[in-house]
């Protein structure tokens, strides 16, 4: 079995695994009042801070920002929780701004399976959310970085306990249905195979479509768009007439929540017979679940099979991604 297929497989052990984790998680009580959120995360480890960003948005009382740079905002300061999410711990963009944020007291909690992150946190007393150190595949552990972000967010009291019986709700609906995900997965990779997908959802879904896309990229070795509606409405709709060569062969991804704004609905609806003209391609994936942790992670392990069903289409190897090394390689040496 191919290490991804195996990864994504076990998904749903993941999430048992990751909730187990976060309910141990111990946490220091802040010294000052927290008055905003920032979370540090590049790639991998970086998408499940823009996921929860998403999750938490209706519900948190103070800003929340996700940092995927050196920098921190200037806001930063002891009334600031800055989450830092590094699957290796040697993520050098969240090294630097763990240090800044440190230097302006904000408290800092690290998700991370070690490397400096981890030394760091020891050594200057950060409250830690420690993953198990498994394959070196950031990517496919999404589930324990995006968990373990929003334990710490209820362990601080920060969102409800509600989240607790959410994510315990989303590892059984992956649990019990494994097999229709993988299956429904197989028949999307099939329209989306040697055709550009173009990845529509609603503005709350932007973390998700992102997330498909970089699996697209990364697991199938193939080029991917998204964007998001109502904005595309305003500007990209009107380029949906050139290059025809490409629109013609390319196929439409419409995410479908229970989640959606309604007037967003209504606009995929008129949408669909504008993009009609130029793709025979237009698909509709409905997601399941009754919260949209359910939801999100109901997409994850479906797109995840998508893209690794893709790969197996393209006849590449899902799990490199030789570039991306050498693009880390060149930049060490300078």
């Amino acid at each position: 079995m191919n290490l991804i297929e195996k990864l994504i497989t076990e998904f749903d052990q993941q999430l048992h695994n990751a909730i187990q984790i976060g309910e141990n998680i111990k946490v220091s009580r802040p010294a000052d009042e927290i008055r905003n959120i920032v979370i540090s995360g590049l790639g991998g480890s970086g998408i499940g801070g823009s996921i929860t960003k998403s999750l938490v948005f209706n519900d948190l009382e103070i800003p929340i920002e996700v940092v995927k740079s050196y920098e921190i905002p200037k806001y930063v300061d002891k009334h600031t929780l800055l989450i830092a999410s590094s699957y290796s711990g040697n993520t050098e963009e969240t090294l630097a701004a763990v240090a800044l944020a440190g230097v302006r007291g904000a408290k800092i909690a690290c998700v991370t399976t070690g490397g400096k992150l981890y030394s760091i946190a020891l050594s200057k007393g950060y409250d830690i959310a420690k993953m198990p150190q498994e394959e070196p595949c950031p990517r496919a552990y999404l589930g324990y970085s995006l968990i373990q972000q929003l334990y710490l967010l209820i362990h601080y009291q920060l969102i409800s306990n509600n989240y607790r019986h959410q994510l315990k709700a989303a590892y059984t609906l992956i649990n019990q249905q494994k097999e229709s995900i993988k299956q429904m997965a197989e028949d999307i990779a099939e329209q989306l195979h040697d055709r550009l997908p173009i990845i529509y959802t609603d503005n709350n879904l932007t973390p998700l479509a992102i997330r498909f896309q970089q699996q697209i990229n990364e697991n199938a070795k193939q080029f991917c768009h998204v964007n998001l509606f109502p904005e595309m409405n305003h500007n990209e709709l009107v380029g949906w007439v050139h290059p025809q060569k490409i629109l013609q062969n390319s196929s439409v991804v419409l995410v479908n929540s229970t989640f959606n704004n309604p007037r967003v609905n209504l606009r995929m609806k008129i949408c669909k017979e504008i993009f009609a003209k130029l793709t025979d391609t237009i698909l509709e994936i409905d997601l399941e679940g009754n919260s949209l942790v359910e939801q999100t992670f109901y997409f994850i392990h479906l797109t995840d099979w998508v893209s690794y069903y893709m790969a197996l289409k393209n006849d590449v190897d899902p799990y490199q991604i030789d570039v991306i090394d050498f693009l880390k390689a060149e930049l060490a040496k300078i």
